[in-house]
């Protein structure tokens, strides 16, 4: 796993979801895009990235409740930094990102 990250964006190669710097926010606001509607910290945009990065890399075909524990315990702890359950965050990661607006 390697999330690219520069002082604006986090993306990965295994997962169509990034991470942006919120400029309107200002100071360190980060916006996912699997978790749209939430300002994060930059750390938190982070383990956010990560999450989408490893549900990202789980073969298609694999069940996901039979998945390596030790899997599922890493991505416990991300989404505990988010205030969120693990799978609860493996579900919403592994949707699509929203369609950006004709407008952007």
């Amino acid at each position: 796993m390697a999330l690219t990250i520069t002082a604006r964006l986090i993306r990965s190669a295994d997962t169509p979801h990034a991470a942006e710097l919120d400029g309107q926010a200002g100071g360190d606001s980060w916006r996912v895009s699997w978790l749209p509607d939430r300002l994060l910290t930059r750390a938190q945009a982070e383990a956010a990235m990560s999450i989408a990065e490893a549900v990202g890399q789980m073969p298609s075909d694999c069940d996901p409740e039979l998945y390596d524990d030790t899997f599922w315990t890493r991505v416990d702890a991300r989404a505990a930094e988010l205030g969120l359950a693990g799978p609860d965050a493996g579900v919403r990661a592994l949707e699509p990102p929203p369609e950006a607006s004709a407008d952007e």
